[in-house]
């Protein structure tokens, strides 16, 4: 049986450059085990352009190097498509690869493409944009547009974290209107409402605890008008996905989910920046097919 045809996209500045450093140490063992094309990004959006030409041009298997922000991009090439993603999670937090149950050493990456694993998976969608992890409107994207917005963007918990921290005594929630599945709710102050396909974003924060990511369903976080050091006192829990059933804060499961309110609000999907209010949060059931390793 012949190998699929396989392209590896790496993102070489992913991880602070461990993801191409990386690829550097294991790529002369992956040459032993297949053939492959190779492609190395150097600017944004890159990655979506090469991965929907690779479907376009016959590729099979496309082999992720780099974190949850190079796979956010690939995917918004590849979904639909009957390309299989082996992310190869070298970046800072590996959020989505840790919710699907992936083992991220290098070796055991490598010997799992030998095997044949496959998994269909779903993706939210928003603005016309694909996503694998979790997306927002409200605190948490506030904070990834200030950490977006710095000079040396660092990846990983903890910019986010000093952000999240400076923020909790800034930060004014707006008054948000909700609808889950054709339910409004009336409209109210929330500190955030996040829209999970998978579990984490941010290095490992659980903000959407038991997000399963082939259900068919968006997991929606509502955290109500909190501020200050009420912030900071979920903030702990939040990284051990134990802040259901604190004061102010609501799981739902939806397959749509329409959000407005200030025009002024932000939107972000896996940290990045989509715009604003209204919006409308679905589900693309199956959309992608995972090659995963082991």
């Amino acid at each position: 049986m012949n190998a699929p045809r396989t392209m590896v996209l790496i993102n070489p500045a992913a991880g602070g450059g461990r993801a191409g450093r990386r690829w550097e140490m294991i790529r002369s063992l992956a040459s032993r085990q297949f053939s492959f094309d190779e492609h190395r990004t150097r600017e944004p959006g890159e990655a979506t352009r090469v991965a929907a030409q690779a479907a376009r041009d016959g590729v099979e298997r496309m082999l992720v190097v780099g974190g949850d922000g190079t796979l956010h991009e690939v995917v918004n090439g590849l979904a639909g498509t009957a390309v299989r993603v082996a992310p190869m999670p070298f970046g800072t937090g590996n959020d989505f690869a840790r919710g699907v149950g992936m083992k991220i050493g290098p070796s055991d990456l490598l010997e799992g493409l030998a095997r044949d694993g496959e998994r269909f998976v779903d993706l939210g969608q928003v603005h016309g944009r694909y996503y694998l992890n979790v997306a927002g409107v409200g605190f948490d994207a506030e904070v990834a547009r200030i950490v977006n917005a710095m000079p040396t963007k660092a990846g990983g918990t903890l910019p986010y974290l000093m952000t999240a921290v400076r923020e909790a005594f800034r930060f004014q929630p707006s008054e948000l209107s909700v609808c889950m599945d054709g339910a409004a709710r009336p409209p109210g102050r929330q500190l955030m409402v996040a829209v999970g396909n998978g579990s984490a974003y941010g290095g490992g924060m659980q903000v959407c605890p038991g997000a399963e990511v082939d259900d068919g369903l968006l997991d929606v976080l509502l955290v109500g008008d909190l501020r200050g050091a009420a912030i900071l006192r979920l903030l702990p829990r939040v990284f051990r996905g134990k802040h259901l059933g604190c004061a102010g804060v609501e799981l739902h499961r939806a397959a749509r989910v329409e959000i407005d309110g200030p025009a002024q609000a932000v939107l972000h999907a896996d940290g990045e920046l989509l715009g604003g209010l209204p919006a409308v949060f679905t589900v693309a059931h199956r959309a992608l097919r995972l090659w995963i390793p082991g």
